[in-house]
């Protein structure tokens, strides 16, 4: 799968042509950290399509709009002026047709970037299974009425009471990097997602009581114990119990 994309077609102001290299992540998970929190900056601000994958595409490719009035505007034609490395560099429009189109995945697609937060985990290693359904909530409940107060309750739940302040880009990351959590999960464990955890006409206080149901074997005492464990380890008997439900009654 093709994870990054190169771009050799950018050419100097100066007469001869002088190709370079743009490398720039076409996936949610090849991004790094900056790369994350510089798309969120931008999404944070309500903007047309058009100029979120413009703003994206430079950010990603690390090349900055030059102002065009400083440019002979018949060599302007079909281009526009950007600086790249610190150099002047004519870009054509069919460059940024591609590089714009190669960044929708910021707005067309979900996947798993980097966490919003350098203390917990990308894909949850180290989260208990208590803090994973209770964060799970809460981000649901923000994404359903916009309360900023669930996303940082959930987020201070996933920290251990750590982080209780969110910058403005991080209130976009954390929707985004969830939903690529979720998706990664139910990758992962496809049968707790699909058989334990459907959550149409069910509370999440259900949901959790049926889970927990399912590996307790009739002793609710060891509730407590299954919560505090880490959520892969849970997550993965959970879909283990639910496969060999589904191959019994198959």
């Amino acid at each position: 799968m093709k994870l990054f994309s190169k771009i050799k077609q950018l050419f100097r102001r100066k007469q001869r042509a002088e190709k370079i290299d743009l490398v720039y992540p076409i996936t949610w998970e090849t991004m790094d950290f900056e790369d994350f929190r510089n798309v969120c900056e931008i999404l944070k601000t309500p903007r047309s399509r058009q100029e979120i994958l413009f703003l994206a595409f430079c950010r990603l490719a690390h090349i900055r709009p030059d102002d065009p009035a400083k440019y002979d505007s018949k060599k302007l034609k079909g281009s526009m002026p950007f600086i790249v490395n610190g150099k002047p560099y004519l870009v054509n429009a069919s460059v940024l047709r591609e590089g714009t189109h190669q960044v929708s995945f910021i707005l067309d697609s979900v996947g798993l970037p980097p966490s919003p937060f350098k203390d917990i985990d990308r894909k949850l290693n180290g989260i208990s299974f208590k803090q994973f359904f209770t964060a799970d909530s809460f981000i649901m409940r923000y994404q359903s009425d916009k309360n900023g107060t669930f996303l940082k309750t959930a987020v201070k739940t996933l920290s251990g009471g750590c982080i209780r302040k969110l910058f403005g880009w991080q209130t976009v990351a954390v929707v985004i990097w969830w939903n690529g959590v979720k998706q990664y999960l139910k990758g992962r464990y496809p049968y707790v997602f699909s058989s334990g955890g459907d959550i149409s006409g069910r509370t999440q206080a259900e949901i959790l009581q049926d889970l927990l149901s399912a590996m307790n074997g009739n002793q609710p005492q060891q509730n407590e114990d299954i919560l505090r464990c880490d959520v892969h380890s849970v997550l993965y008997s959970l879909n283990t119990i639910y496969e060999n439900a589904k191959k019994k009654h198959a």
